[in-house]
C-alpha cells in the first residue's frame, strides 16, 4: 500500500513539473525572455485547497531566465495539483518595454 502511495506522489509530481516547465517556457516567450536551462527546480511544497475545496499539494518551482543574456533572473511557477496558480517574475515591463523590478 505504501508503495502505491509513493508511486502516485512521484507520478503526479512528475506531471506537475512537466506542466511547470511548459508554463515557464510560455511566459518567457510572451515576455521576450530566454528560458535558461530549459528546466525548473522544486523550491517548495505545502498543503493547499484546490478550487473545488479539496486538499492538494501546492508546489513552487523556480526557473531562471534572462532578457539580454547578461543577468540571470529568477521566476517562480506555483502549481496546485496540475493547475497553474501563477507564474511570477521579479519584474514587470512597462508599455515601452522597460523592466521595473518588484523588490
Amino acid at each position: 500500500m505504501a508503495a502505491v502511495l509513493v508511486l502516485s506522489l512521484w507520478w503526479t509530481g512528475s506531471r506537475a513539473r512537466e506542466l511547470a516547465i511548459e508554463h515557464a517556457r510560455r511566459r518567457c516567450e510572451q515576455d521576450d525572455l530566454q528560458f535558461l536551462d530549459q528546466t525548473v527546480a522544486l523550491a517548495g511544497l505545502s498543503l493547499a485547497r484546490s478550487s473545488n475545496g479539496m486538499r492538494c499539494l501546492e508546489r513552487r518551482y523556480r526557473f531562471e531566465c534572462t532578457l539580454q543574456g547578461i543577468h540571470r533572473d529568477h521566476g517562480d511557477v506555483i502549481m496546485r495539483g496540475h493547475r497553474l496558480v501563477r507564474v511570477a517574475l521579479p519584474y514587470t515591463k512597462t508599455e515601452d518595454g522597460t523592466r521595473v523590478f518588484l523588490h
